[in-house]
């Protein structure tokens, strides 16, 4: 297969053109705009699938990493390069994408601080609760996200570590309670207390923590966890 670098490129550089011709650089520069509206995804689908099944992605450059990410990215609404959305334990809904080049892509991805390649974040984090055990080498690549600045990227790893039995993560989930200030935050952490550790003890401490909270949803989820475990 010839001409990977030159083809990522190009298939990048038409997303953006098409970006640039339909919004603009404003609501290009904060992500508002419909990535799943592109014409061309068969096209970029169609050349991962094809570097998928000849495992091109271990060649891959660090350029050429990052092309494919800011792709995986945009297309973070149709689930399909990485396979987010589903339950399966198949890491890409339009081909096998090793766990190796999975685990590779998100090393990389991790050093890269560009807004527009949250979404793809999002999905890395999201897609390793379907691998089976935590490795040390992904524990660290978890604490990375979960050091992004954005809460939802945040939020997501403190789930993943959770499910993947992260040693300490009662003390992350402390420091996410005291230092984030958001409902649905909130509710990432009693959801890994309430529904992955089952400790009902340590539920209790953060429920007492909860009586003042003012956001809805994570009040109708405080009463949901209450009704659940029958608590008074």
């Amino acid at each position: 297969m010839k001409g990977i670098k030159l083809k990522l490129q190009d298939l990048v550089f038409n997303f953006r053109k098409w970006l640039s011709e339909n919004y603009s650089q404003q609501n290009i520069d904060e992500l508002l705009f419909d990535d799943a509206g592109y014409p061309d995804w068969y096209e970029i689908e169609d050349f991962y699938s094809e570097l998928l099944e000849k495992d091109l992605i271990k060649n891959l450059d660090k350029e050429d990493e990052e092309n494919l990410l800011y792709l995986i990215s945009r297309n973070w609404d149709c689930g399909r390069m990485i396979a987010w959305l589903s339950t399966s334990t198949q890491l890409s809904n339009i081909g096998h994408l090793k766990e190796n080049d999975f685990i590779n892509l998100s090393k990389t991805l991790s050093k890269i601080s560009k807004v527009e390649f949250d979404d793809a974040k999002s999905q890395f984090v999201s897609s390793f609760k379907k691998i089976s055990f935590l490795t040390k080498e992904i524990e660290e690549i978890l604490l990375v996200f979960y050091n992004e600045k954005d809460e939802y990227i945040k939020r997501l790893s403190l789930i993943t570590l959770g499910i993947l039995g992260y040693s300490d993560i009662k003390k992350i989930i402390k420091i996410s309670w005291e230092t984030i200030d958001d409902q649905y935050h909130k509710m990432g952490c009693l959801y890994v207390i309430h529904e992955v550790l089952d400790n009902e003890e340590l539920l209790i401490h953060y429920l007492s923590l909860s009586k003042n909270e003012q956001g809805e949803n994570l009040k109708n989820y405080i009463s949901e966890i209450t009704k659940q475990r029958k608590f008074s």
